[in-house]
């Protein structure tokens, strides 16, 4: 076996500095020197992996931790929008229920409006001239039911004739119309009391009378002994004359469409 000699400890080298030769010191054999160096580059090895696996696991750690947090926004995001998820189910039944309730008061209103526009339809004859004239956009709207049209619409329109009407009603109102009086076409003047009453007499005061609204219109009575009385009332209504008492006739309504 080959042998490697080493040096003695350093305290032999310092007793025999003075001698010009030292006897040769025994060395360690090369088969236990490898060993050796394997044994250090073992525990080199050893110690760097387990300094790698302390990194490694703070690391693994540190992961862990980061993990973890990350569950945790997550089950509080699974729970928030399971949250929101029942406030979008809510919200949604609320609103098919009020869908429900908008689709029954939307077929309350439009029946509402059909019966006021039946009404309405059956008292249009009774209309005097003038105030047919007033609406007559309206009316011929409501006359063809136009079953398109929007409710809102056809409630503007019943309130714009009923608002027409009333306002009529509460008034006197004078119009010149053209009467078929014995065969002739005479302009008259008409006297409306609302929508109740009307007396008319041409300008020559020979022609004169009453008229009454009817389910098919309005009746004209020639009566020509009212022709002073109307004339003067209508001056008074003009401020063309001053103001005074005027009788007029007033007859009674009919039923069957003639007079009482």
């Amino acid at each position: 076996m080959a042998l490697l000699w080493l040096p003695l400890s350093g305290r032999a080298q310092e007793a025999d500095a003075g001698a010009a030769a030292t006897e040769p010191e025994l060395l360690l054999p090369v088969a236990v020197q490898e060993k050796v160096r394997e044994w250090v580059r073992v525990k080199k090895q050893i110690s760097a992996e387990r300094a790698d696996w302390e990194a490694e696991k703070q690391s693994l750690s540190d992961l862990n931790a980061l993990r973890e947090k990350e569950i945790s926004q997550l089950d509080e995001l699974i729970e928030a929008a399971g949250s929101r998820l029942a406030d979008a189910e809510k919200q949604r039944a609320d609103l098919r229920e009020e869908e429900a309730n908008l689709r029954e008061r939307r077929k309350l209103l439009e029946a509402r409006i059909t019966k006021l526009e039946t009404a309405l339809r059956e008292v249009v004859p009774r209309f005097p001239p003038p105030l047919r004239n007033q609406v007559e956009p309206v009316l011929a709207r409501l006359e063809t039911a136009d079953s398109e049209a929007s409710l809102q619409d056809r409630y503007r329109d019943l309130l714009t004739v009923l608002g027409e009407a009333g306002q009529f009603d509460r008034t006197l109102t004078i119009d010149s119309e053209i009467r078929a009086i014995d065969g002739e076409q005479v302009e008259v003047q008409v006297l409306y009391l609302g929508l109740a009453r009307a007396w008319y007499v041409d300008r020559a005061g020979r022609h004169a009378g009453t008229g009454i609204p009817t389910a098919e219109g309005w009746r004209w009575t020639e009566n020509p002994s009212v022709a002073p009385s109307v004339r003067r009332a209508i001056a008074i209504r003009r401020k063309e004359a001053a103001p005074a008492i005027v009788s007029l006739p007033f007859p009674a309504p009919t039923v069957t469409g003639t007079e009482e």
